[in-house]
């Protein structure tokens, strides 16, 4: 009898948290205005009722809401956009904002501001350690985080390896978790807060903006913007593995149940909730929510209270709204697409395995899988000819999504340690690789040193990637690596290369390095010139080799720049055609020989003397 009461009673609570069922009771809903936009937002529960503390971005000013009355029940002015405010204690807030460097010290028994504190750069979010009386801040414009004790206002600085974003605290042993900026797989940072010593990097997806740690299971909850999923990431002990659960839309802030099990996800753009079950892997619930939802907060009795920056308001929904009586499945979904070569081509045989089904590919190489649940999966591609890989796709509840699985080439290199040359657009580029590939190879003949493209066309090795720099634009204005290098670390693996380098030549009147980007192009100039027909001394010469180094170098690090002039101090009459065309040709090989130089003096290649 008392087993049959529990079951009866862990099943309600199941329930009480999705709202699935046939009959469920009327949802109940409060929305409290706020009249200014707002974020993140931080509720709890007193004997007196439930509240609120949030802070209004266009008041600039840090409100107090009572949920239970509907009210806000006081503001303090601030003098900052507040973004993410936190409490420390019962009687202390800590605000903070992306544009202002100050953290701002609030006393909610007097409802003054008592402190405020000069970090020297903007504030994305707050972790509050109560236990060790210290709070951290990040601030991602400086790639740096602040501790600081909020009752003698003393800062200590540590670097990170990235820009910093979302951070809490491992109350089991009172470490840092701080998510990083970017697309770097390992965007999830332990931190030693004693010394700021990093202790782990640990995996999750691309731009994780939000974090909660669960302590039941001790594991941490990522919210990846950029790739629209969460991480499920253990941290340590027991057997799970990491995970990634897909979500149907971007996400924007993250909550979790008291008992680890669900997460409750806002999209800001999308204006619904998405309701997780981490334990099956699965959006269980979507739920329409007012426009524009952000910060979300669990209070203690199950309700939920969602910060909407469109409707400047706060909505608090109750546990009843969730209520059923008889649990349904989630909508299942779908997804079509079309497997293709590496120049884009579709094949006309072979199958994908999802889940234990095999799916037969169609002969112009489309397939169609139906009835998947909501989330990411593994599809193992077997073409005939190729070696089996595995691709993620993601099924969307409801929806039929499309997706386009392109094949790996036919041979990929295990040791990376070559080095590629690959000229860009402008005449004379390919001229300045062959010179620097000519020499290089003459002094390390162990290694592979190969021009990826020149005048007789892509090296056979390099044939099958060439769509791959179709349009390739390495280099922002500020000569930082775009995302592009993502396709020359494609072309690493598959052809062994450690180092690939882009070469370019231009012959210009008044060459700069500053103006509009040209497509295809590492560099920027002015008035180019097409066929050089003008006297020699009234150009000038320019040329740079850009080196990649794909183990280490990143999308927004500053690239590697080596730049050679030619000799333009020469007079006499005008030149034309084959004269000319002569000339340069000269100038390429002392510009060659200038960066050959530079490369003495400051090797580039971090593993030459070690080719074997």
């Amino acid at each position: 009898m008392e087993t049959r009461t529990i079951m009866r009673r862990g099943l309600l609570a199941l329930a009480l948290s999705f709202g699935w069922g046939i009959a469920a009771v009327q949802a109940k809903e409060i929305v409290i205005p706020l009249a200014a936009r707002s974020d993140k937002l931080e509720t709890y529960t007193t004997k007196d009722g439930h509240y609120a503390l949030v802070g209004l971005l266009d008041d600039q000013a840090l409100a107090l809401v009572s949920l239970d009355q509907q009210k806000i029940l006081s503001k303090v002015a601030l003098g900052i956009r507040p973004l993410v405010v936190r409490r420390v204690g019962s009687d202390i807030a800590v605000v903070g904002g992306p544009s202002s460097g100050y953290l701002v010290i609030v006393d909610l028994t007097t409802q003054k501001v008592t402190r405020s504190i000069d970090l020297g750069t903007g504030i994305f979010d707050i972790a509050v350690d109560g236990q060790r009386n210290r709070v951290i801040a990040t601030h991602p414009g400086a790639d740096r985080i602040s501790v600081l004790n909020p009752k003698t206002g003393q800062v200590r600085i540590f670097p990170m390896p990235g820009p910093p974003l979302a951070a809490t605290i491992d109350p089991e042993n009172g470490h840092l978790l701080v998510t990083l900026g970017g697309k770097d797989p390992l965007g999830l940072a332990v931190v030693n807060l004693e010394n700021g010593e990093l202790l782990a990097r640990l995996r999750c997806g691309a731009t994780p903006e939000d974090l909660v740690i669960d302590t039941i299971h001790h594991r941490a909850i990522v919210l990846n913007s950029g790739s629209s999923d969460l991480s499920v990431v253990p941290l340590g002990g027991g057997t799970e593995q990491f995970r990634t659960i897909g979500l149907d839309w971007r996400p924007t802030r993250l909550a979790l149940s008291q008992n680890g099990r669900f997460a409750y996800v806002t999209a800001g753009e999308s204006d619904r909730l998405q309701i997780v079950d981490l334990q099956s892997g699965v959006i269980v619930r979507t739920r329409p929510l007012g426009r524009q939802p952000t910060g979300v907060s669990l209070l203690s009795d199950g309700s939920i209270a969602v910060a909407e920056a469109g409707t400047q308001s706060i909505r608090w929904i109750s546990p009843e709204s969730f209520s059923a009586t008889t649990l349904a499945a989630p909508p299942l979904g779908a997804v079509s697409g079309i497997v293709v070569d590496i120049t884009g081509k579709p094949v006309t045989a072979g199958s994908l395995q999802v889940e234990g089904r095999r799916i037969p590919l169609l002969p112009d190489g489309s397939f169609l899988i139906t009835k998947l649940p909501p989330g990411k999966y593994l599809a193992d591609v077997s073409i005939p000819g190729f070696p089996q890989f595995s691709a993620r796709i993601q099924a969307r509840e409801g929806y039929v999504t499309s997706d386009e699985l392109r094949l790996p080439p036919r041979t990929q290199a295990e040791v990376a340690t070559g080095i590629g040359f690959l000229a860009d657009v402008p005449a004379y580029s390919d001229l300045l690789a062959r010179n620097l590939v000519g020499v290089m190879s003459a002094e390390d003949s162990k290694r592979k040193i190969i021009l990826l493209n020149g005048p007789l066309g892509p090296h056979p090795e390099f044939a099958q990637l060439t769509d791959l720099v179709r349009d390739l634009n390495l280099l922002d204005r500020d000569n930082r690596l775009t995302d592009d290098i993502d396709k020359l670390q494609t072309i690493g693996r598959n052809l062994g290369l450690r180092h690939i380098v882009v070469t370019q030549v231009q012959f210009t009147r008044g060459y700069n390095t500053a103006g509009n980007p040209l497509l295809n192009t590492v560099l920027r100039f002015f008035v180019p010139v097409a066929l050089p027909n003008f006297t020699p001394n009234e150009l000038r010469s320019e040329g740079v080799a850009v080196v990649v180094d794909l183990d280490k170098d990143h999308s927004g690090d500053k690239a590697t720049l080596f730049k050679a002039s030619g000799r333009d101090d020469v007079g006499g009459s005008p030149l034309y055609e084959e004269a000319s065309d002569g000339l340069f040709r000269l100038e390429v090989k002392s510009i060659a020989e200038g960066i050959l130089r530079q490369w003495k003096e400051h090797p580039p290649f971090t593993i030459l003397e070690k080719a074997k």
